[in-house]
């Protein structure tokens, strides 16, 4: 498509919106797509309508069926929904790794190994398939809770893969299990290096010889720097594979929540060349051992932001990792973890407060958008002071910070969100109780502190902003499991289970909001997307039930069966009817 055919279409569809708002004949022939049914805004000043109509990429219309289809120009799209269908606005998954889900899963993926022994099988079926030019192994997607509290061994893994080098990073994203030759590779011979890792660790066996397994970013870098990187068109079919299964789940915006500069230029590579159909913010990831550096750090982000940002990418955001996870005991805790005879209150990335208060400060006054991982509530607190010194410093902002995850949170620190204005970015589907709370999390943080994970609703009801995600490949990317547990607080699939303090569930429309208008608002792009208004993109699904009306139950089973950017049909279902019911030929999304 032209330059100059997509401005003509831009200004046809602004006279079309403004006519249309004024009720001409001539605007009723404009519109490319109408869409008759049930449509839910999540606009406060019209909830739902009957009719959608878009033209150029725009929402035209929202109303009655009868004017909709007057808008249809000759030759327009005329969809009409079945009964119990709907439309809702695109969903916006505000915290995902969507470039390197894509990438991983064309490697060796193990997140549907649902044991142990499934894991080493789907191994060796991967060994069988990797081509003999390839010099190593690389896959992903283990479970923490498969293993014990160490993790995988490359004993475990020197039976399968004897040939070659091989890393698997685990479902946590943050631990890696190498085999032997992998461990040569990366010149990892002690558990105990010299010096010692402050933001990692190598764990041991008995004897104190490295495991096999390696915990958070600065461990699991000895070995990110010898293993094999991927090539331009290696992450280009990530890429491409990342934003088709999302645009399947009615995603039609992310937050891309850690991209290295390398991961930027295939984003930027890929919005200049039509191939990005996904809306994204890229969270530039940030540096702990730059410490001395910050202020120029800072400067560096602000300058790919305005180097990279092209069409449907904006890299405005930087991410800073504050912990790591409770299960690894690398979550930063107020108080010392219980499984350990000595104090251990796991890593805390940013160790001197004053450095981290810096970095933000500038990174803020650079007009950058500040997304933090924080997990442990020594975490959460040391991020929200470095954002009111940000705050102090600069004055208040637009600039939208917000913390993800938000497992643990000290009490008094709750009603700081609103106050500093930081929004809380919520992972949902993670709020009932698996393996991951039962028999990891509780095991080492204790019943009553665990007692106070995923605070959802008090966090909530202080009327702070909520925007939600997945965290992608992490856990599974179905928003709608998603919604359905953040309600529930149970298991989305049986069998269902006690709920996880079932005082903390929310309503379905808070949690629907933090996956539309929330999502939107904390990518700064509300007044584009989020809710179907007339002026807005026309970023929209159609689903095969209402999950506001719906049984809750049935929520988690919505199929997404049409997505819409800009207008345009980014993805299809087959087979190409679906009826509320299941049938034949129904194919079944399940949340894992």
């Amino acid at each position: 498509m032209s330059t100059a055919y997509r401005r003509a279409r831009s200004l046809v569809a602004g006279l079309t919106i403004w006519m249309g708002l004024c009720g001409t004949a001539w605007a009723a022939s404009q519109a490319d797509l109408v869409v008759v049914g049930t449509v839910v805004t999540m606009a406060t000043n019209r909830p739902q309508g009957q009719g959608l109509a878009v033209a150029g990429g725009k929402i035209a219309f929202v109303g009655n069926a009868a004017s909709a289809r007057k808008l249809l120009r000759p030759g327009g799209r005329l969809i009409v929904l079945e009964p119990g269908q709907a439309v809702l606005p695109g969903l916006v998954d505000a915290h995902v790794h969507m470039l390197d889900a894509g990438l991983l899963r064309k490697r060796c993926p193990l997140d549907e190994a649902k044991t142990q022994p499934r894991v080493f099988e789907m191994i060796e079926e991967c060994i069988a398939k990797l081509p003999p030019e390839r010099p190593w192994l690389i896959g992903s997607g283990w479970a923490l809770s498969q293993f014990d509290e160490r993790g995988p061994t490359a004993a475990e893994l020197d039976k399968r893969v004897t040939d070659r080098p091989a890393v698997f990073y685990g479902q946590d994203g943050h631990s890696a299990w190498l085999n032997s030759l992998a461990l040569a590779k990366a010149n990892i011979t002690t558990c105990k290096p010299d010096p010692p890792l402050k933001r990692g660790r190598i764990e041991c066996t008995a004897n104190d010889k490295p495991s096999g397994t390696l915990r958070e970013e600065e461990a699991i870098n000895l070995v990110e720097k010898v293993v094999q990187q991927p090539s331009e068109d290696e992450w280009l079919a990530g890429l491409r594979e990342g934003q088709s299964i999302l645009h399947s789940l009615g995603i039609t915006m992310v937050q891309d929540a850690s991209v290295s500069r390398r991961m930027l230029e295939i984003y930027h590579q890929a919005a200049s060349s039509g191939q990005l159909t996904m809306k994204v913010v890229a969270a530039q990831a940030t540096d702990p051992a730059e410490k001395p550096r910050t202020p120029s750090q800072a400067h560096e982000l602000a300058g790919r932001r305005d180097r990279y940002s092209v069409g449907r990418l904006s890299a405005s955001a930087a991410k800073i990792f504050m912990d790591g996870v409770l299960e690894a005991r690398t979550a930063a805790l107020l108080e010392p973890y219980d499984v350990d005879t000595v104090p251990d209150r796991g890593i805390l990335n940013w160790e001197d407060p004053e450095v981290l208060k810096e970095l933000v400060s500038q990174l803020d006054r650079h007009g950058l958008q500040i997304h933090m991982h924080a997990i442990g509530d020594r975490a959460v607190r040391a991020g929200l002071d470095a954002l009111e010194a940000a705050r102090l410093a600069n004055g208040p902002s637009d600039n939208r910070h917000h913390i993800a995850h938000l497992q643990l949170v000290a009490a008094a620190d709750i009603p700081r969100f609103r106050a500093l204005g930081v929004i809380a970015n919520f992972q949902p589907f993670w709020m009932f109780p698996d393996e991951w709370i039962t028999q990891r999390a509780e095991a080492v943080i204790g019943r009553a502190r665990a007692r106070r994970l995923y605070l959802f609703r008090s966090i909530a009801r202080t009327g702070v902003r909520i925007a939600a995600g997945s965290d992608w490949p992490v856990s599974a990317p179905n928003p709608f499991c998603a919604i359905q547990v953040g309600m529930t607080r149970q298991s989305p699939d049986p069998p269902v289970g006690p709920a996880w303090i079932p005082g903390e569930r929310v309503s379905r429309q808070v949690l629907l909001a933090a996956y539309t208008t929330g999502g939107a608002y904390v990518n700064r792009r509300e007044h584009e997307t989020g809710s179907l208004e007339v002026g807005k993109a026309a970023d929209f699904i159609i689903v095969d039930r209402n999950p506001l009306t719906v049984p809750v139950r049935r929520i988690s089973g919505t199929t997404v069966l049409r997505t819409f950017v800009d207008g345009e049909e980014v993805y299809s279902a087959a087979p190409a009817k679906l009826t509320d019911e299941p049938g034949p030929g129904r194919t079944v999304r399940h949340c894992d």
